[in-house]
């Protein structure tokens, strides 16, 4: 459940403009000359969807699988049609023959009846590419700085950092979300990702990868602003027959809109109630998915402070 945590919210974000460069909202947009992502604290964007956009032309992402539609909880909310599991289709020609196996197999737990949570709902790290795809229900912060960017997802509070440098480290050791550089082009941020750990998936249909994985990203706002969108260029011969490409988009969501019904608000369960607040994942890890097939809560073993 989602709910106002001023102290904890307060660090979250403190911390995040600190790495960022220490500069508020307002001195970032006007220090820097680059898209701004975020004028104010209460600006968020929430994802139209939690499945890629297939490109226009070329080589796309893995598809839901054809004879299965899919329901989610955010139409479930809106509909009240039982919702399901998301099926991909294992007959993508990007899938090298063991990446097939993995979405197959995880199809057919699926079609027998099983449940099949993903990582994220037992609060492990949902990795890239597949950070961009999660902010439906509950909104994704920026935060601009002059040495980093920071993407902070209500849901779970992850917090991705992007250093804008020219290079990667010289030796890149496999984390969560990898080591991301990013530049600005113009009116674009470029993100260059590398160093990710194999344990996560590039989809919802859980679509795995190797530590090759190889992934750029160009953020831009279009439609006067209104829309922020994703091109994402991937790159993992260990898992894809060719490179592949996807988009994805967000919506635009101040806090004015957070005042509307949720009716009014197309998708939105839990409407976010202006700046970050904190949703609270591992709370009560001992009973999270009660006599399910899920991964256990992460748990640290050795304290970090």
């Amino acid at each position: 459940m989602s709910r106002h945590a001023a102290n904890v919210t307060a660090r979250v974000l403190a911390g995040a403009v600190c790495l960022a460069g220490g500069l508020s909202f307002p001195a970032m947009a006007q220090s820097l000359s680059r898209p701004d992502f975020a004028s104010n604290p209460s600006v968020a964007w929430f994802a139209y969807s939690r499945n890629w956009i297939a490109p226009a032309s070329g080589a796309g992402p893995v598809r839901p699988h054809p004879a299965h539609p899919h329901v989610s909880n955010d139409e479930y909310r809106l509909t009240g049609r039982q919702p399901t599991f998301a099926v991909g289709d294992p007959d993508s020609p990007i899938l090298q023959p063991w990446a097939r196996d993995v979405v197959r197999k995880r199809n057919e737990l699926i079609l027998s009846g099983k449940p099949v949570f993903s990582p994220h709902a037992s609060c492990w790290p949902v990795g890239v590419p597949a950070f961009i795809l999660q902010p439906m229900t509950r909104p994704m912060y920026i935060v601009q700085g002059p040495k980093e960017v920071a993407m902070m997802l209500t849901s779970f509070n992850d917090v991705r950092r992007i250093h804008l440098a020219d290079k990667h480290s010289a030796n890149v050791k496999p984390s969560w979300h990898g080591e991301s550089i990013g530049r600005y082009e113009g009116d674009t941020l470029v993100v260059d990702t590398i160093g990710l750990d194999d344990r996560t998936f590039v989809d919802g249909f859980g679509t795995p990868h190797t530590k090759q994985l190889h992934v750029i990203e160009r953020f831009r706002l279009i439609d006067g602003g209104k829309i922020l969108e994703a091109n994402v260029h991937v790159e993992d011969p260990g898992a894809f027959t060719m490179p592949w490409d996807a988009i994805q988009r967000f919506r635009l969501f101040e806090a004015v809109v957070a005042k509307m019904p949720v009716e009014r608000i197309p998708l939105l369960s839990t409407p976010a109630e202006g700046p970050l607040t904190e949703a609270i994942c591992a709370e009560n890890p001992n009973s999270f998915f009660p006599g399910q097939p899920a991964l256990p809560v992460p748990k640290a073993v050795v304290p970090d402070f």
